[in-house]
């Protein structure tokens, strides 16, 4: 009699082909495994492969539970229990078939992330595989690293809501302490460097890459910049500074060896037709000029340093640039695999344009790559978004959570952001400036002021002037009637707005530059003064600032102006700078019989020239980083100092000669710091304030910062002194220290 469990029939016959055929394609997986040199075609083939075979395991495993027997035939007379011996069977061979799957995914995992032929610059970084044959505790322990102040309490929120946002558990995050320290060293830079992890990084393996060199030829770029009318002013500005950009590169030459080149995407939002504001075009009507002058020489460093550049002048063009996989990046994580560009300059109005088109996600996306240019700049208080609403620091300008750094000013403004600064254009000959005083007409003066309202209530002062210098002016006109100017008066020589050149030529004859308070920090008085003439700069007896003047009311910082033009009040002064209160009729009158019997040669610092200009943007496109752990500048340069109450670690750091550099402060952030530099604390405790790190003089109690885009040199509190990181800086360079190149 035929055994029961040797009855052929369909459906044994049906099962039996399906494990033959799951033995088939395990082995067809297995070859293709096996090989290293498979085009991503068999690769995409082998995960396919994977997915059918599991989606198949797990159907064949429906199937199985939905039937009395599974999907044998019962017998026609069965034993007892066989239908039971059966599904536990077949149970425990498909769990095997499942982990045996689970390997083989393992595995592809594995040989992708070594695989030589694998495309390193768009694989998206993953902290999973990483993981995967690495030699790590069963257990980790949060470090104590003192640099690394907010380590733990990081740990702790993770802990609490690392499911809040899926892209914690798309890098890998799985719920583990070593999986949330693994995130926090190496995708956001919270925790240190692991030390059963230094065989891994965080992102692709950084090729060795194409190294730097001068671009002398201006042609490439000046047809960049012939592709729009609102350009115009710009190219006309390089074209023309051409040879002080090629003299001081050749200068520099040999500094400037051995330099990564960069992808650079450069993004001018206030160009664009969207922000209607239309600076290109008002450019040659009496516009605003200062930054269309930062602009044209950042663009022109950049193109000259030998970098890749892009130049993106409208919204659709730099979405384009900047999209970004939205199912590949969800939340707000860093972005995976290659940026679009290694660094991002841009100003306030394109990062308002990528918030539009793109939203927050893609602004947290491409956060650490971007460098915004700032004309007046960003303080802490009014950039982290939580504290500005607590305290109601209100901008329009504000709360986006960059490093305050990343924010580039105009001029020197905080030490809290990076000083880009812009290139004084030299228009006097070395036989000019030798023979200067014989040029200079000893009773000429020229007004700072090229609009007419600029001219309201100065009466007093041109008639204190003229009794001294002829006046010269450059005020747009209505129109041809000069008389429609309702505030320059009649005896001034309006020349109306001239070309460059010829304003220029009228500086060279001119020996005072008249301030007449606004407009704030422009260009126009370095100008001048390389050009030979002293500068009549205005005091301001009631500092100006957002809490006082309209110009200042939306600006995200709280800097008091005590003149029109603090830099050179500060940094430059006698005997080509006179700061003095233009309503005061009796230091006017004193501080112009001293210039017109001065003799003042030509001065421009350094920081302002072509060469100090290449030099400092040159640093920071090789030394700025940050998306990791800031290292620069060197913590050789570090000077610890403490500051009076109620004094701000900038002014501390000013009154020793020294400039406070926000980059150390998580040095100082931790009681081993503060006691190693003989600051005694009776007790400790953190807070989220902008006057963080500190001491109570009168408690003794030590606190330290409790959130790391609160760290100011600006911030204050009469209770309180700052624990202030300083450093040293080259003269004529306050941006760089002396261990910084």
């Amino acid at each position: 009699m035929q055994r029961p469990w040797l009855k052929l029939t369909s459906r044994r016959i049906g099962m039996l082909l399906v494990l033959l055929g799951f033995v088939w394609g395990c082995t067809l997986i297995h070859l293709t495994l096996t090989r290293t040199d498979q085009s991503d075609g068999g690769e995409a083939l082998r995960k396919k492969i994977l997915t059918m075979s599991r989606e198949y395991v797990k159907e064949v495993a429906k199937r199985a539970e939905s039937s009395p027997d599974g999907l044998l035939e019962a017998p026609d007379e069965p034993a007892a229990g066989y239908g039971f011996d059966m599904k536990k069977g077949f149970a425990v061979l498909l769990d095997d078939m499942l982990k045996r799957l689970d390997k083989l995914e393992g595995r592809f995992n594995k040989l992708d992330s070594h695989n030589v032929n694998k495309d390193k610059e768009d694989a998206p970084v993953s902290i999973k595989s990483n993981l995967e044959g690495v030699v790590h505790p069963e257990s980790c322990e949060i470090p104590n690293a003192p640099e690394f102040p907010h380590c733990g309490g990081k740990m702790e929120w993770m802990k609490g809501f690392w499911t809040s946002d899926p892209c914690y558990a798309d890098y890998g995050v799985d719920g583990s302490t070593c999986s949330f320290l693994v995130y926090l060293s190496e995708i956001e830079s919270w925790c240190p460097p692991l030390p059963w992890r230094k065989n891994f990084t965080s992102t692709a393996s950084e090729e060795p890459g194409e190294m730097a060199s001068l671009q002398e030829d201006s042609d490439p770029l000046l047809r960049m910049l012939s592709s729009d009318k609102s350009l115009l002013w710009i190219k006309m500005r390089v074209e023309r500074m051409w040879p002080q950009w090629v003299e001081a590169a050749n200068s520099l030459a040999s500094s400037l060896a051995n330099r990564k080149k960069k992808r650079i995407l450069i993004h001018l939002g206030l160009l664009s037709k969207e922000a209607e504001w239309h600076f290109g075009e008002k450019a040659f009507d009496g516009g605003p000029l200062g930054e269309l002058v930062q602009w044209s020489d950042i663009i022109a460093s950049v193109y000259i340093l030998g970098h890749d550049l892009d130049l993106s002048f409208t919204k659709e063009s730099l979405k384009s640039k900047l999209e970004f996989d939205s199912q590949k990046n969800k939340g707000g994580c860093p972005i995976k695999g290659k940026p679009p560009a290694d660094i991002i300059y841009i100003d306030i109005l394109g990062l308002a344009q990528i918030k539009k088109t793109l939203g927050m996600a893609g602004i947290q996306h491409y956060a650490c790559y971007f460098r915004v240019v700032d004309s007046f700049g960003t303080e802490p208080e009014f950039n982290f978004r939580p504290y500005a609403k607590q305290r109601s620091r209100k901008s329009p300008w504000g709360g986006w959570n960059f490093n305050p750094l990343q924010f580039f000013t105009m001029f020197p403004h905080s030490p809290d952001n990076s000083f880009m600064g812009f290139v004084v254009e030299q228009h006097l000959n070395k036989t000019e400036i030798q023979d200067i005083q014989k040029i200079k007409r000893e009773h000429q003066a020229l007004v700072y002021g090229k609009n007419d309202y600029m001219w309201a209530g100065s009466g007093n002062l041109m008639n204190n002037i003229r009794k001294h210098f002829q006046i010269h002016a450059t005020v747009a006109k209505n129109n041809d009637d000069q008389q429609q100017l309702e505030n320059v008066p009649s005896f001034i020589n309006n020349h109306g707005v001239l070309p460059s050149e010829q304003l220029y030529d009228l500086l060279k004859r001119t020996k005072l530059f008249v301030g007449l308070g606004f407009p704030y920090e422009g260009p126009a008085p370095l100008e001048a003064i390389a050009s030979g003439c002293v500068f009549l700069n205005p005091k301001f007896v009631q500092p100006k600032s957002r809490l006082n003047t309209k110009f200042f009311e939306g600006k995200p910082t709280f800097r008091q102006l005590t003149s029109q033009h603090p830099y050179v009040e500060v940094f430059v002064g006698k005997p080509h700078v006179y700061t003095v209160d233009i309503d005061d009729a009796e230091s006017v009158e004193a501080a112009l019989t001293e210039i017109k019997n001065s003799k003042v040669d030509p001065y421009l610092p350094y920081e302002f020239t072509a060469e100090g200009m290449l030099q400092r943007v040159s640093t920071y496109i090789q030394k700025h980083d940050f998306c990791s752990p800031h290292t620069w500048p060197p913590e050789s340069a570090l000077q610890v100092r403490l500051s009076g109450n109620g004094q701000s670690c900038k002014q501390a750091c000013q009154d020793q000669g020294l400039i406070c550099e926000p980059s150390f402060f998580p040095l100082l952030n931790n009681k081993d710091a503060m006691e190693k530099n003989g600051i005694k604390c009776n007790s400790m405790d953190d807070m989220m304030e902008i006057y963080a790190p500190s001491k109570n003089d009168g408690t003794g109690a030590c606190s330290v910062q409790s959130e790391r885009l609160l760290y100011s040199c600006v911030g204050q509190d009469p209770d309180y002194q700052r624990i202030c990181p300083c450093r040293d800086f080259i003269h004529g360079q306050v941006a760089l220290c002396h261990d910084c190149l």
